[in-house]
């Protein structure tokens, strides 16, 4: 096994442009429940997923090493509530905009993404009862998500972002962290200390 190291990527998002660049093909590569998504949702899946974090807070995401290569990242903040509101106008409004009437009009998926965020659709987070979601926002305010290369999975790689992660928040005084997310994960999670506050059923899968 190669050596496995955890830095923080730099508050300047010029100075670590290639670490994001690698972000955002591994998000693409996994992000179909650890499967690569269609080459034709890129671009969107990237704006969706990791251009947020890119653009508003650019030092809170980890990425994992094997000598010298990224092959794993964690995106996340601390003050999920805060962040949701700068997303909203830096990149939520823009990218509905390139959907609806821009270059990703015919991305797959980008159209029920755009009629969730105005409120046409419901979305997975809002099938949730509004007093979990109140204790998550209150309790947990966090929040994370992360993927690994697959050759490099069951390594202790998530573990390792995780604690690296946790460690740094706690110093700020941040009391939880959240996240929503299927059964395949949980296994995972569990271990690592979480628990299942609440379950929905979002288009015929369970989400936690």
């Amino acid at each position: 096994m190669s050596s496995i190291s955890i830095r923080r990527v730099s508050a300047d998002s010029a100075v670590d442009r290639e670490s994001w660049a690698t972000i955002r093909a591994i998000c693409c590569r996994t992000g179909n429940n650890g499967e690569p998504i269609a080459d034709d949702r890129w671009e969107f899946f990237s704006k969706l997923w990791i251009e947020p974090y890119e653009k508003i807070l650019p030092e809170w995401p980890y990425v994992a090493e094997a000598d010298g290569t990224i092959v794993g990242y964690l995106t996340g903040c601390p003050h999920t509530k805060s962040f949701s509101r700068a997303k909203r106008w830096r990149c939520t409004l823009p990218l509905i905009s390139r959907i609806l009437f821009g270059s990703l009009r015919h991305a797959p998926g980008a159209r029920g993404f755009a009629w969730q965020e105005l409120g046409i659709r419901k979305s997975a987070e809002k099938s949730f009862a509004r007093t979990i979601l109140s204790d998550i926002s209150r309790l947990y305010p966090a929040h994370l998500h992360m993927n690994v290369e697959r050759q490099f999975r069951r390594a202790g790689i998530g573990k390792r972002r995780l604690e690296r992660f946790s460690a740094d928040l706690r110093r700020q005084g941040v009391s939880g962290i959240h996240l929503f997310c299927g059964g395949d994960p949980m296994p995972f999670y569990l271990g690592a200390g979480f628990q299942a506050l609440g379950t929905s059923h979002f288009r015929g899968s369970e989400v936690f």
